[in-house]
C-alpha cells in the first residue's frame, strides 16, 4: 500500500482525515527506519520493537520467490487467500511447496510464521556470501546482518 493513497482508501471507510493523519506519520517514521537501517547500515541508536523487527523480516521475506503471495502469482491465481488459515484456495486446493532440486519450501504455516517466511537459505555453492538468485530478501538480511554485527564490533 503506498502511503499516498491511504488517506484516500480510509476516507472511503469513513475514517476521520485527522485519525488517517496519525497513522500515516507512523507508517512513514517506521519506512523511515528501515531506510535508514539499509543506507547507513549501522544499527539504530534506539532499539526498535518486536512489530518494526517482524515487519523488516516480513518485507524480506516476500522478496524470495517462495513467497506464498509470489507463488499464487507464478502459478496465475492472484487472488487473496479466502479459504482459511491452511494457505489453499478454490484453483490449488493443496498448498504449493516447490519441487526445485534447491527450492525453498515450507509446507507447514506454523513453520512458515516462526520462520517469517524465509526458506531459501543464503549462499550458493559453498559461498556463503554469494547472493542467492531466488532468495533475494535473505541474501539482503544475510549482508545486512553482516553489517550489523561489524557496526556493534566496532562499537
Amino acid at each position: 500500500m503506498e502511503a499516498a493513497s491511504i488517506p484516500t482508501l480510509f476516507t472511503s471507510l469513513s475514517i476521520p482525515t485527522n485519525h488517517t493523519t496519525v497513522g500515516l506519520s507512523n507508517l512513514l517514521s517506521s519506512n523511515s527506519q528501515i531506510k535508514s537501517l539499509f543506507h547507513h547500515k549501522r544499527l539504530p541508536d534506539v532499539g526498535w520493537s518486536d512489530i518494526q523487527i517482524q515487519r523488516l523480516l516480513l518485507e524480506l521475506s516476500c522478496l524470495d520467490t517462495n513467497c506464498e503471495e509470489s507463488v499464487r502469482c507464478q502459478l496465475g491465481n492472484g487472488n487473496s487467500n479466502s479459504g482459511g488459515d491452511n494457505g489453499s484456495s478454490s484453483t490449488y486446493p493443496h498448498r504449493w511447496t516447490g519441487a526445485g532440486e534447491r527450492e525453498g519450501r515450507i509446507y507447514s504455516p506454523l513453520v512458515s510464521t516462526r520462520h517469517f517466511g524465509l526458506g531459501h537459505g543464503i549462499g550458493r555453492s559453498g559461498d556463503v556470501m554469494e547472493a542467492q538468485p531466488k532468495a533475494v530478501g535473505s541474501s539482503a538480511l544475510l549482508r545486512l546482518c553482516l553489517r550489523l554485527v561489524l557496526d556493534a564490533v566496532r562499537r
